[in-house]
């Protein structure tokens, strides 16, 4: 007991600075990221505290830290502008997409289906969040030169005009947001100082303007920022809590926000695994997140999902327990409740630079990725750049949705050239190794045919194609190795029986091998089973090639019997 003492009260220390820190943080970001989405900025700071306490408790990875994004803010940004919601609507449909995608999050940790974001494409993703970065770069121009272009709705378009027109720019606005920047990546190269640069330079830049009394625009001058009690997410009236009429309008785009969530929190579980040694589970990591989402949903939160640089400023602070969240998440709330009039005072210019200085570190961060999937093949690099101009041209809503189906596209595309069907024979020395299959089965031996494709019902059919034909009044045995598949779906099955009724009806035979306990009770629930007859379908084996072994025998067993019934022996 006493050597456990000093071991977990440092690792409770650890878990304090460290989630002060995400907290600190979480300010800053969260209300330039509710810029981004044209919101208030009390929603993205709001976003720090509910959602974030909810998933500590519940994600299987302890260190996550589930908050608002960039690019689940730009995202969420891009469906507002598709409605006409207006007023008090706006933070409404926030809250409605909330509820929304953490109900789908909540749904796919259910059904366990935490490694449905691996179908997602590297490529996809690094195209999604390169043009994220772009966006966040270019994203608050305005703020950051004073000048705000009201003709271009593209954010990259506006850019582009904000800098070839330098002659509208706001001076002392110019220089606020300039400053912030060179000062940001001036302690961004400080030791001891980089991890809380982004921090650092809001309350330089914030003081700054304050001593000096700069004139330029504050946080205060387009959004009110509650104080004390008052900034305590509790919600008083209704226009506060979700509307569900807005779900059919909604649905598409909190669909998105919850994939872009959830492909981004995918990255938290092998970067920060848990301290303790325990395994994390991807679905548990959904499921939190989306409880996350819900509860939110009801304490005026936007979507949320895992923060990567959240969760990396909470570790590297010394983070290693759950509590790290509780931490942030108080944190967050006391700074809202006791410094209120202090965020009101931020200027819109350090929070466009300190966005513009996030946006270069992303698009830092993705080029070896950028790189890998450039250099990779024409196929990588196709969706690279498709995903990449999707999300600066279109709604991103559509540029994640689009990206998914790509990915399912190349992934069909890729597994389809994997769909082998091989026939096994032995060499004088006993050896197994791979032949053609022949168009009919052989009359003096078994067939010994192996599946090694993936198990996929679109691949049943082109397997099925390959199987030879059974020769009336030559009865042959074909032994299916069908190790590969794990478990049967329906289609497998039909055209298994198919081929069992085909070859029968002509006095040959078919014999299944390497066939699991799931797979062996689906024969049995289908009646297949005694169709096939309980000698022909063997067992798998632990033993390296023991099934095909196995299975050979009785299929020479199968072979003899067919003949002697026709008359052959």
């Amino acid at each position: 007991m006493t050597s456990q003492g000093p071991a977990t009260g440092r690792r409770g220390i650890g878990d304090i600075v460290g989630g002060f820190v995400a907290g600190l943080y979480s300010v800053p970001e969260g209300i330039g990221y509710a810029s981004l989405a044209g919101i208030s900025p009390m929603l993205g700071i709001y976003a720090g505290m509910v959602p974030v306490a909810v998933a500590a408790t519940a994600t299987g990875s302890v260190l996550m830290m589930s908050t608002l994004t960039s690019a689940i803010a730009l995202t969420m940004g891009h469906v507002l502008e598709g409605t006409d919601y207006a007023g008090v609507q706006v933070p409404q449909a926030v809250f409605t997409m909330g509820l929304l995608a953490g109900g789908f999050m909540v749904l796919l940790g259910a059904l366990k289906l935490g490694r449905i974001v691996d179908y997602v494409s590297n490529a996809v993703m690094t195209g999604f969040v390169m043009g994220v970065a772009v966006l966040i770069l270019v994203g608050k121009f305005d703020s950051i030169f004073g000048y705000d272009p009201t003709e271009f709705s593209n954010k990259v378009v506006k850019a582009a005009d904000i800098l070839l027109h330098p002659g509208d720019w706001d001076p002392t606005t110019t220089v606020v947001g300039v400053g912030t920047i060179v000062l940001a990546f001036g302690l961004k190269i400080a030791p001891r100082l980089d991890r809380y640069a982004l921090v650092l330079v809001v309350v330089v830049g914030t003081l700054v303007v304050w001593l000096l009394g700069v004139d330029t625009p504050l946080i205060s001058d387009e959004a009110t920022i509650p104080t004390g009690l008052a900034a305590v997410p509790i919600p008083t009236s209704l226009d506060q809590l979700p509307d569900l009429t807005m779900v059919p309008s909604l649905l598409v785009g909190a669909i998105a926000i919850a994939i872009v969530a959830l492909a981004q929190g995918a990255g938290i579980r092998p970067a920060f695994p848990n301290p303790d040694g325990s395994a994390s589970s991807a679905s548990r990591d959904f499921l939190g997140q989306g409880m996350g989402n819900v509860a939110g949903a009801f304490f005026q939160s936007t979507p949320t999902g895992g923060s990567l640089s959240r969760t990396a400023v909470s570790a590297d602070g010394g983070a290693r327990h759950r509590r790290a969240g509780y931490v942030a998440a108080a944190t967050v709330l006391l700074l809202v409740v006791f410094l209120g009039p202090v965020v009101s005072a931020i200027p819109e210019a350090v929070i466009g630079g300190l966005l513009f200085v996030i946006g270069v570190e992303l698009v830092l961060g993705r080029l070896p990725d950028a790189r890998l999937a450039w250099h990779t093949g024409r196929q990588e690099r196709s969706l690279f750049l498709i995903t990449l101009v999707l999300t600066m041209t279109v709604p991103l809503q559509w540029a994640i949705i689009i990206g998914a189906f790509l990915s399912l596209f190349a992934f069909v595309s890729a597994s389809s050239s994997r769909v082998e069907l091989k026939r096994a024979v032995r060499d004088e020395e006993g050896w197994l190794w791979t032949e053609d299959i022949p168009a009919t089965l052989p009359a003096d031996e078994p067939l010994l045919l192996r599946y090694t494709g993936p198990n996929f019902f679109a691949y049943v059919t082109a397997m099925g194609a390959q199987l030879p034909e059974a020769v009336p009044g030559q009865p042959g045995v074909l032994v299916l190795d069908v190790g590969s598949l794990q478990e049967f779906s329906s289609t497998t099955l039909k055209h298994i029986e198919k081929y069992r009724a085909e070859v029968t009806e002509v006095g040959s035979g078919l014999v299944l091998t390497g066939i699991g306990d799931d797979s062996r009770s689906t024969l049995v629930r289908t009646e297949l089973l005694e169709r096939l007859g309980e000698r022909n379908v063997l067992a798998d084996d632990p033993h390296v090639g023991a099934s095909i072994e196995i299975g050979w025998r009785r299929g020479r067993e199968l072979l003899e019997e067919l003949r002697a019934a026709a008359g052959l022996a």
